[in-house]
């Protein structure tokens, strides 16, 4: 995770991208203290630091129209403006299509920020679709005055880029994050053209996704299976080398009828990979351990096994109240 406590915005300018672009004609530096700190919040607000892109080029990564731009002002700071306005220009050209919104861009270099403890230079690209409106409230001579203004929330979601300057001999560290999943086309292949820098990490958290997705909406599965699957799902990752999905449906799912093997191998066979820790140590937090009922109480399930899960917990039907029932089994309280 990128450290920016102590950061400092060397310099910012903000072009304006619409059918007519629009562009900024000063690169400003050292803003007062109050701006810098609401433009680090835009810039690094929600970014997701756990997945790790690099730039791309089918022939020649020098073609790579923001990896030449960002490249020229990581190698001298004069070039700022310039290369900011060739990167407006490139995002106006990769945004011609009628759902993707006029907005401003705001583009700032910021230094000393601390990557693996190691002071780095940043430039963050942030396209801002969407203005709100806010109330500013002034005490003038103890005579209270309110005023509309349309302005942005920094901490609202943008289509966001952060990348970072790993010195000469490595390429930049880039971090994404897009405000909706439709425009994942249009900034990360069209704009930036870039690619997961780690495909293990990346295969892994969407094969442990899609397979928690498939537990999760099984019809046929109970919850207390469905707990069992997941958690069976999980210490098959923590275990295994690789991921191959026929392993893993023989591992979790031993009863599988073909058609249920169909699904499985369908969906995430593309995602086959060596195992990546540090992909399972982030999804496993979304793995469901829980059992809600309609009654507001909830079960919380810690077992691996799913042989152990039909052990402890028992489902039945009282046709004296026609209502459910988990039995719990249990040695003793702790």
């Amino acid at each position: 995770m990128l450290e920016v406590t102590d950061s400092k915005l060397a310099q910012y300018v903000v072009h304006h991208v619409s059918d007519q672009l629009v562009l900024g004609e000063e690169a400003f530096t050292q803003p007062e203290v109050m701006l810098e700190a609401a433009f680090t919040q835009l810039a690094f607000h929600k970014i997701e630091w756990d997945q790790q892109y690099e730039f791309f080029h089918e022939s020649n990564l020098g073609l790579n129209e923001i990896y030449t731009y960002v490249k020229s002002i990581f190698d001298s700071e004069s070039n700022f403006l310039e290369q900011s306005k060739h990167i407006a220009t490139h995002l106006h050209s990769a945004s011609q299509h009628p759902n993707i919104k006029a907005g401003e861009l705001f583009i700032g270099l910021f230094e000393n920020c601390l990557l693996n403890n190691a002071p780095k230079k940043v430039l963050a690209i942030v396209k801002i679709d969407e203005k709100e409106i806010f109330l500013d409230v002034k005490n003038d001579q103890n005579k209270m005055i309110v005023n509309g203004i349309d302005g942005i929330n920094v901490k609202k979601l943008n289509n966001m880029a952060v990348i970072v300057d790993m010195g000469q001999d490595e390429p930049p560290a880039v971090f994404i994050k897009t405000k909706r999943k439709e425009d994942v086309i249009y900034w990360q292949e069209r704009f930036l053209k870039i690619r997961v820098a780690d495909e293990h990490y990346h295969k892994t958290n969407l094969a442990l996704t899609e397979v928690k997705k498939y537990i999760l909406k099984e019809e046929t599965f109970s919850n207390t299976e469905k707990l069992g699957y997941l958690n069976k799902t999980l210490d098959y990752f923590r275990t295994e080398e690789e991921f191959q999905v026929n392993e893993y449906i023989d591992s979790v799912f031993n009863q599988a009828d073909s058609v249920q093997k169909d699904i499985i191998v369908n969906t995430v066979k593309p995602y086959e990979t060596v195992i990546s820790e540090s992909a399972i140590e982030k999804v496993e937090k979304t793995y469901k351990r829980k059992i809600k009922l309609d009654s507001n109480i909830e079960i919380q399930v810690n077992v691996r096994d799913i042989e152990q899960v039909d052990e402890l917990i028992e489902v039945g039907f009282d046709e004296a109240t026609n209502r459910k029932f988990y039995k719990i089994y249990f040695q003793e309280e702790e």
